[in-house]
């Protein structure tokens, strides 16, 4: 099955506070990005499950460990017990140590973000191309340089970028992803069926509403 992914990262600086909600609104799955190397960052993303709730209801999260390459220099900055608590209290999808640097566990990541999207699946309008490919909304969020960009274009373009500058407001890429049909539960095949036939159902109506106002 073929997903095309919106890929957004928000800026985590504070100016940008004021707008980040609206961004929430349509997605199907979240990243939630902490630096392994700040601890700051990772107290700080408990900030966003209000907000991320509040705009998306219950969608699935996955909270993302970033820059694990930094662990060789100056070891284990946030105990894992603390880390997997989080994911346990906020009912979390799963923890995912990254390295865009190194390119670990990236493919990963939004492999398994793409799969949390479509085994959530409503569909949303605008989410459906038809019964074999689907489009989905996914975003990073977290504090400011903890590597959301470098994630994802790492993810896209397969290299990570030296150069390194802040995102202002937000940043968007689009990447294809393959699902292979043994990876999808068979009761997460019948609810497409049945909600394709429904979606299916909803488009004709709106468009004979249009065709006729």
């Amino acid at each position: 099955m073929k997903l095309t992914l919106s890929l957004w990262d928000i800026a985590g600086q504070e100016r940008f506070e004021f707008f980040k909600t609206d961004f929430f609104k349509g997605v199907a799955a979240v990243g939630l990005v902490f630096d392994s190397s700040r601890p700051d960052t990772f107290d700080s993303i408990e900030d966003y499950f209000d907000d991320i709730r509040d705009q998306s209801g219950n969608i699935p999260i996955i909270l993302v460990g970033n820059k694990d390459d930094l662990k060789r220099e100056i070891g284990e900055t946030i105990p894992r017990e603390k880390i997997i608590q989080m994911v346990n209290q906020y009912n979390l999808f799963e923890y995912i140590e990254t390295s865009a640097l190194e390119g670990k566990n990236v493919y990963r990541l939004f492999y398994r973000l793409a799969l949390t999207a479509l085994l959530d699946i409503k569909p949303r309008l605008g989410e459906a191309i038809d019964s074999n490919h689907f489009r989905f909304k996914i975003l990073l969020v977290g504090a400011a340089a903890v590597g959301k960009s470098s994630l994802i274009d790492s993810f896209v373009n397969k290299k990570f970028e030296e150069s390194y500058k802040l995102t202002v407001g937000l940043d968007f890429m689009i990447q294809d992803v393959e699902i292979e049909d043994e990876n999808i539960p068979k009761e997460t095949i019948d609810l497409i069926k049945t909600s394709m036939k429904s979606y299916k159902r909803r488009i004709k109506k709106i468009r004979k509403i249009e065709e006729s106002s």
